[in-house]
């Protein structure tokens, strides 16, 4: 029997059936508003990030492998901050990590655009910085915004960053191919407006109104079995480094492909959106789902769906390629938010740090994951190399049996 990993109790059958009477209420809340908004344009940037590289990469001649370090160096400053300003915002608040974040990378993704190439990779790849104050922060305020409908809170917010990861190599494509490089300034001109939103709405909570009825509904993570914790750990490492890698190939090495091969950015740019679009919509479905039914069932569909779109959107052609890409997004996309709440069970009580600790490791292994897939398509060519990523999705399959084996023999699961 498969069993539900631990989110603090918050999908759970009791809890489900309450979500669907009460209230929505967080939509109305200035602070989730706030960092739903900044969210959309941190991921903006984020994903347009590719699409500059893949030019400033054609431009200066870099290979896969060296593609895949920029990309890395850049995930490794974004995914190593991420615990540490966690920390933080759980012990300061989220006001001044919301704000300094979006404004760290318009500076740099402002400067990126009309630095000289080598510069221009410097910029983008210290704009990092900034993602990684923003999303444990922005996930620990998200979370905390309605303690019946956290679930859904939590994937509304991701789906606001997903569209901005769907909108950025959409308008970047066409900046890019309208006015080169220059044009490219007009995005973090626009994420000003996330700037003024998090100074405007975003204030820090005492203490005591922070973490609304938390000690009562959490499961202190010491009352779990050491070995059944690292455990988990370890295979939660192992389905965050399969799916990540799946992801970020597609979202950093496509744009480089189809650029080769010739294809204009306005192009490139609506194939790197309809995946993140179809991640977006994805990672919404998924969490309702988990809601209904329990994490890992949602896992495993979505990684058994996820391989055949993956395996064949690039040899397809025409409309198909579109398809393909949207599918494959979506099932990449589904386990999302489940994965996040999954760690933060982990971790009660340090739900900022939580976050901080998942999604960094996400961009972290993903990035690990994309320069092997970058090692391997030097060797065997970009194509090749990105059809067997649709591989990985049976390793997911078997972590997530052992991992709901792990939880079926724990009564705390």
């Amino acid at each position: 029997m498969l069993c539900l990993l631990p989110d603090d109790g918050e999908i759970s059958k009791g809890i489900a059936i309450r979500m669907t009477t009460a209230p929505v209420d967080f939509l109305q809340q200035k602070d989730y508003q706030a960092v739903s908004i900044t969210h959309f344009f941190v991921d903006v940037l984020n994903s347009s990030r590719s699409l500059l590289v893949a030019i400033l990469a054609v431009s200066i001649g870099l290979s896969n492998t060296q593609v895949a370090i920029v990309l890395l160096l850049y995930n490794i400053g974004n995914a190593l901050a991420q615990p540490f300003f966690g920390r933080l915002a759980d012990r300061f608040g989220p006001r001044w990590l919301v704000i300094g974040g979006i404004g760290w990378m318009i500076f740099f993704y402002s400067l990126a655009a009309i630095a000289p190439p080598w510069p221009a990779l410097v910029a983008l790849t210290i704009a990092g910085l900034g993602s990684g104050a923003f999303h444990p922060t922005g996930t620990m305020v998200a979370s905390e915004a309605s303690h019946l409908h956290r679930t859904q809170a939590t994937s509304i917010f991701f789906m606001s960053g997903q569209i901005g990861l769907f909108a950025g190599p959409v308008m970047a494509g066409f900046l890019l191919a309208s006015f080169g490089r220059p044009g490219y300034l007009v995005l973090p001109a626009v994420a000003v407006a996330g700037f003024v939103g998090a100074w405007k709405w975003l204030v820090n909570k005492p203490q005591n109104q922070a973490h609304p009825k938390r000690v009562s509904r959490e499961v202190p993570s010491k009352q779990l079995r050491p070995s059944s914790f690292y455990r988990r750990v370890i295979l939660l490492s192992i389905i965050f480094l399969c799916a990540s890698t799946v992801s970020m190939a597609a979202i950093n090495f496509a744009p480089k492909l189809f650029t080769e091969i010739g294809y204009s950015p306005a192009y490139v740019g609506i194939l790197s959106g309809l995946f993140m679009l179809g991640s977006a919509v994805g990672g919404v479905i998924g969490g309702t789902l988990a809601d209904r039914w329990n994490g890992p069932i949602v896992i495993l569909l979505a990684a058994g769906a996820s391989m055949i779109p993956i395996f064949l959107y690039i040899p397809a052609g025409g409309i198909a390629r579109f398809v393909l890409l949207l599918a494959a997004g979506f099932f990449v996309g589904m386990p999302h938010s489940i994965l996040v709440l999954m760690v933060q069970g982990l971790l009660p009580g340090q739900r900022a740090m939580a976050s901080g600790l998942a999604l960094g490791f996400m961009f972290f292994s993903g990035s690990l994951g994309s320069l092997a897939v970058g090692l391997v398509a030097d060797n065997i060519g970009l194509t090749s190399a990105l059809r067997l990523t649709a591989l990985l999705p049976l390793i997911t399959i078997a972590a997530t049996l052992l991992l709901a084996r792990t939880a079926s023999n724990d009564s705390q699961f």
